[in-house]
């Protein structure tokens, strides 16, 4: 009783019927909250991702604020002691206690913690780097080496740049080089178990030597066999995310404008044929710099969609 902070690590489909118990637990001024959940929600009403962080602040209510812990932390590595970076991204109101809340979770030889105050742009990161993830899996299952995984790593950062600028406000542009942006998204693309069940997704579907192409029920079987193969009972993150993400799109007019994110959800679901990751991979003329000004994105203003 009477917590002042709490950390939040479970999947985020428990949360609804744990929220009672645990806000009954809260100190009624003073608590404050830290994610470690990486996923988006969807509101059907207003068709608008909706962040995890803020699903608990209203749940808690009275004023509570979430902040989330994001970063390159596979967490075998982390177990095991190896020297690794995260951002906390959180905004209590108070400096001192934003500071520290960060030196609860430094520790300045194995896990380097910096704080940012852009929630949104952070939490979002963590859910888009496991779509991408999946894209890095069919990558390396079709053995197309680093160049191409390098291809696709960049323009997936772009993407989650344009995604979080275009449905959040306040996303800054330096958190895409901190932990929870570029870090994550490489050491996931490399490791991780998205990116490790794509590749066998990708294989299987490769594997007879016949056309790849699936039909989405077969597709939903496969994913469903190899989480349970190689899981444990665990789930992948990357597949609600990847079907939250594209729904979103779709509702809003804007599949055309994240070309990889659409032919990620094309291969993994409507069965399309692996190979054609490589045609999401889209090189544009506008010059990149447009990508980190969220007034290139004006046309694309939500309300208006």
């Amino acid at each position: 009783l009477n917590a002042t902070l709490l950390v939040f690590v479970l999947p985020h489909q428990f949360l609804p019927k744990l929220m009672p118990i645990i806000r009954a637990s809260v100190h009624p001024s003073r608590c404050r909250g830290v994610s470690l959940i990486k996923g988006l929600g969807f509101d059907k009403r207003t068709k608008l991702p909706v962040l995890i962080s803020q699903s608990i602040s209203i749940g808690i209510g009275d004023g509570f604020h979430c902040g989330v812990l994001m970063g390159a932390n596979v967490a075998n590595e982390v177990a095991m002691g190896r020297m690794c970076e995260s951002t906390l991204a959180c905004d209590y109101g108070n400096d001192e206690v934003n500071e520290r809340t960060r030196q609860i979770f430094d520790e300045r030889l194995n896990f380097r913690v910096a704080r940012i105050g852009d929630v949104a742009g952070a939490e979002a990161c963590g859910a888009l780097k496991n779509v991408i993830a999946l894209g890095a899996g069919f990558i390396d299952g079709l053995k197309l080496g680093g160049n191409t995984k390098a291809a696709l790593l960049r323009v997936g950062l772009l993407e989650m740049a344009k995604f979080c600028k275009i449905f959040f406000e306040g996303v800054e542009s330096g958190t895409f080089m901190e932990s929870c942006g570029m870090a994550d998204l490489i050491t996931t693309c490399y490791g991780g178990r998205n990116r490790k069940c794509a590749e066998v997704f990708a294989k299987l579907r490769l594997q007879d030597g016949s056309s790849d192409t699936f039909d989405p029920e077969e597709c939903n079987r496969l994913w469903s066999k190899i989480e349970n193969d190689m899981l444990n009972g665990q789930k992948l993150q990357g597949i609600p995310a990847c079907k939250e993400v594209y729904l979103l799109l779709e509702s809003r007019g804007l599949l055309e404008s994240f070309p990889l994110l659409r032919t990620i959800y094309e291969v993994a679901f409507l069965g399309n044929g692996v190979a054609s990751i490589t045609e999401g991979i889209a090189v544009k003329d506008q010059p990149i710099a447009h990508v980190w000004n969220i007034d290139c994105f004006k046309t694309m203003n939500i309300q208006g969609c």
